[in-house]
């Protein structure tokens, strides 16, 4: 992985000593994790090497994981005088919602904190990939969190879809937490935000009587196929929306002629225009509607399927659940 990552730091997360000491003999930055069980077969190494490590409070060899609060602090301060001599941050375990206790993890991460201010380790994605509600708002909540316990590093993977975004979504709330800290204020009007899918304000003042009739529709119009052909649109999903596209494939009879590759609905349905693949206003209009469909998915991670909706009615919503 060096020659991918270059001069980023990289880790390693297992608890095999075996495994660390490859990855620490190897030039890797930080080790996640050592616990009770492990720390002694490969703590000289690590002094050796100058390689810190993100410590635990349980002891997987035997089994044992603490639950409250008060087993926490003491088996976290037990493995950090065990280990004096090395780098260390100290992850006293974030708990998913309704499994062990978030709200018991959190107070131990308090509980530590208040006799031993040496770095913490904050495992944001525990909660967020185990909970099934979109991550940005969940992202922000932890990361207030965090800064008030004092947690020095906060950690999610993207495992899923719904965590999609998530690095980026911790980076602007630690960012947010960092300005309400030091303006001893509440993180609003910041001059940054995780607003995605609203705004902090409705604009009324757009509204306006413009005296014509008003026309409303009876019933749709009458489907008649294009005799230019027809498109299946779909996304490709990347890593991130900077290498993410939209493809728009042209049939004819049923047999792909062209594909058209873009980040924008307007550059596709330009070129479709270009290359006179659409004749009929509706359908026109119809390939207008799905590839900005098509758009908003990208940058949004939603799935896009042609022909259905990207997102349900939050009215309808509320009362199918």
């Amino acid at each position: 992985l060096r020659p991918i990552a270059g001069d980023r730091p990289l880790s390693i997360d297992t608890l095999n000593p075996k495994e660390i000491a490859a990855a620490v003999n190897h030039g890797i930055d930080m080790v996640l994790s050592l616990d009770n069980g492990n720390f002694a077969e490969v703590l000289p190494l690590l002094k050796e090497k100058n390689v810190p490590a993100v410590f635990l409070p349980t002891n997987f060899s035997e089994w044992f994981v603490p639950h409250t609060p008060k087993e926490r602090v003491e088996s976290m301060q037990k493995l950090v005088k065990s280990c004096e001599g090395i780098d260390m941050v100290c992850d006293l375990i974030l708990d998913p919602v309704n499994s062990s206790s978030l709200v018991d993890s959190i107070i131990a991460f308090h509980d530590f904190h208040e006799v031993d201010k040496k770095p913490m380790f904050f495992g944001i994605g525990n909660v967020i990939e185990l909970m099934d509600t979109d991550s940005v708002g969940a992202n922000a909540v932890l990361a207030g969190i965090a800064m008030e316990l004092g947690a020095s590093i906060l950690f999610t993977p993207e495992e899923s879809g719904k965590t999609h975004g998530s690095v980026r979504e911790l980076a602007i709330a630690s960012k947010m937490m960092f300005l309400a800290k030091n303006r001893q204020s509440i993180p609003k009007d910041l001059g940054v935000d995780l607003l995605v899918f609203k705004d902090k304000k409705k604009r009324f003042d757009l509204k306006q009587e413009d005296n014509v009739p008003i026309v409303k529709q009876d019933a749709p119009i009458k489907f008649v196929r294009d005799k230019a052909g027809s498109f299946k649109i779909r996304v490709e999903h990347a890593i991130s929306v900077k290498d993410s596209y939209i493809v728009a494939t042209h049939f004819k009879k049923t047999k792909p002629t062209i594909s058209f590759e873009g980040k924008t609905a307007s550059e596709i349905y330009e070129e479709i225009i270009e290359k006179g693949l659409v004749t009929r206003l509706d359908h026109a209009a119809y390939l207008g509607k799905e590839l900005e469909k098509a758009e908003i998915a990208m940058l949004t991670g939603k799935e896009y399927v042609q022909d259905f909706d990207l997102f349900k009615d939050p009215e309808e919503f509320i009362k199918q659940n």
